[in-house]
């Protein structure tokens, strides 16, 4: 990181929040500093030009990531019984939040993210649907736990067990899938 580049003070406080909240939105930023339109563009602008943060485009909001994280360009595949499935780096951010605080509710992955409610709910509720993140429901909260690997693919087989036991699928299919699986 070059001494020029953060001479100013609010690129320096700009730079360092995107470094702390790696895809925050323009809007996020544009609040936490009570910067004007075009003095954030103008920041934002001039980082990128450096090579200091890249962005992109996330639904409404352009999302910003420093470059030595290169969330945004991310994509990481998982293969769930026999589908793959591409994460978008929003679900990326939410995997790694619940990997270092296991047991967050909702409320805090927007807290932590700076994301919409309904930006978090829909992500966190497709990382439960792929099983790589469990769902507690504990009385008034949810919390949300990540699952490694070996405890996916131990949910999975469970899952392929109870459907060869309910007659759901042969036996021949149980076997083929099982095969996939420890590839």
């Amino acid at each position: 990181m070059s001494q020029e580049i953060f001479k100013h003070e609010t690129r320096k406080k700009i730079y360092n929040h995107i470094l702390a909240y790696p895809g925050v939105s323009f809007k996020i930023i544009k609040g936490v500093f009570e910067l004007t339109d075009s003095t954030l563009r103008y920041h934002l602008k001039y980082l990128e030009s450096k090579n200091e943060i890249k962005s992109s485009l996330e639904g409404r909001n352009r999302c910003y990531y420093p470059v030595q994280k290169n969330m945004s360009d991310s994509k990481l595949k998982i293969s769930i019984g026999g589908n793959t499935y591409k994460l978008n780096s929003t679900q990326e951010r939410l995997i790694n939040i619940v990997q270092r605080h296991p047991g967050i509710t909702q409320k805090g992955l927007i807290l932590k993210t700076h994301l919409k409610k309904i930006t978090v709910a829909y992500n966190i509720n497709k990382l439960v649907k792929f099983g790589l993140v469990q769902k507690e429901n504990n009385g008034k909260y949810v919390n949300y736990y990540y699952l490694p690997e070996v405890e996916l693919q131990k949910k999975i087989l469970k899952k392929l067990i109870l459907k060869l036991i309910n007659h759901e699928i042969d036996e021949h299919t149980f076997l083929i899938l099982k095969k996939k699986m420890e590839l």
